[in-house]
């Protein structure tokens, strides 16, 4: 039933894509990729268990050209999600451990068009997931945590997080590309999905919080380094922790990458460091620095990072008056390696040790998980 309902969805969206799509000598492309971890609790956490948990993603993409202009295309990705619940019932973290832990879902993840303004400035709106634009670095996509994705401080925000996986909503972002630097801004509904019903399909009705709004811009440093400034801000404003009114939400960040030492082609040695505050009155995670370090290339690669999340002055005195104190920090650090063994095949074994897992609410876990990457095109 799950597949045959995956396909059902598929082929609607097909159906919707495939009239803006290029003509077939400007090479449109499906591809299929499946994503999955087996991880379990080794010590500590909630409960020793071992979980599987799969994404299966369909890829449309029109090619190029799309109604006759150069470089525009439409992309669509549907995805399946199961097995999701690791972090909420096994290790309890707050960070999540695995980057595809999420309820179980059919849905269209992103469906945007994309297209040159002229002047090296581009625009694309529709459903667009914000960490494929906004809080992006390389080194970090190597490793499973979530926070070395999209940082804590930014994926906690809103009534259902921001436009990011598991669930996007519609949104616009303009770039500003240039040899040297970048620049973009964006504009996103406040709510992705229906925060009361995660397994729904297609996106809740717009303008129920609001807007979100982001800006990042983007400097190439020296050989091989590249420094970020991002800010956001919601329009509507949030309940505080403490009951006592609203406030607003809003956060910022800063994030270094730089190549190290090699190259892409024999092994390069890259490192990062992200730090990101937000508003601690209406969010629980005040501060968020994280950061490490991976050595290979696209067929093999190692690395370890470390993601330190810390809570706000007014989460501790809401958790403290509810007589369930809190630590102010977990901490994460993890250790991986991932290794290539063909073209449509990458396993990755990974290892996980969380410090005061949702900020001492269980004990300290060690997670032990290997991933599998299928790719089909």
């Amino acid at each position: 039933m799950l597949v045959q309902g995956f396909l059902r969805l598929a082929c609607g969206m097909l159906a919707i894509v495939a009239p803006t799509m290029a003509r077939a000598d400007e090479t449109p492309s499906a591809d299929l990729r499946y994503t999955t971890d087996i991880t379990g609790v080794a010590a500590g956490g909630e409960r020793r268990r071992v979980r599987w948990m799969g994404r299966l993603d369909l890829d449309l993409d029109s090619g190029t050209d799309l109604f006759g202009v150069a470089g525009a295309h439409a992309y669509a990705d549907i995805f399946l999600l199961h097995g999701g619940g690791f972090s909420a019932r096994d290790a309890a973290d707050a960070q999540v451990v695995s980057n595809i832990d999420a309820p179980y879902a059919i849905r269209p993840f992103e469906a945007w068009i994309e297209a040159p303004l002229g002047g090296s400035v581009r625009a694309k709106a529709g459903l667009i997931d914000l960490n494929s634009e906004f809080d992006v670095q390389s080194v970090g996509a190597l490793f499973l945590n979530s926070s070395f994705g999209i940082a804590p401080d930014y994926s906690q925000s809103g009534l259902n997080g921001p436009s990011i996986f598991p669930v996007t909503s519609p949104g616009l972002v303009v770039a500003i590309e240039r040899p040297r630097w970048t620049l973009r801004t964006a504009i996103f509904d406040a709510v992705p999905g229906d925060p009361d019903h995660p397994h729904h399909t297609l996106p809740g009705p717009l303008g129920r919080g609001g807007a979100l709004l982001s800006v990042e811009g983007e400097v190439k440093v020296g050989g091989g380094g590249e420094l970020q400034l991002g800010a956001w801000s919601y329009t509507d404003r949030f309940v505080r922790l403490d009951g006592d009114g609203r406030g607003r939400s809003v956060g910022g960040y800063v994030q270094y990458e730089q190549v190290l030492a090699g190259d892409e082609k024999t092994g390069a040695l890259k490192g990062w460091l992200r730090a990101g505050r937000a508003t601690a009155e209406v969010n629980d995670i005040g501060l968020y620095v994280g950061g490490g370090f991976s050595w290979g290339t696209d067929d093999r690669s190692y690395g370890i990072a470390v993601a330190h999340a810390r809570l706000g002055d007014q989460a501790l005195r809401v958790f403290a008056a509810e007589l369930t104190p809190r630590r102010r920090a977990e901490t994460t650090i993890e250790v991986t390696a991932m290794r290539r063994l063909s073209k449509w095949l990458q396993v990755q074994p990974d290892v996980q040790y969380v410090r005061h897992p949702s900020w001492g609410a269980a004990a300290d876990a060690l997670v032990l998980g290997l991933r599998l990457h299928f790719a089909v095109k």
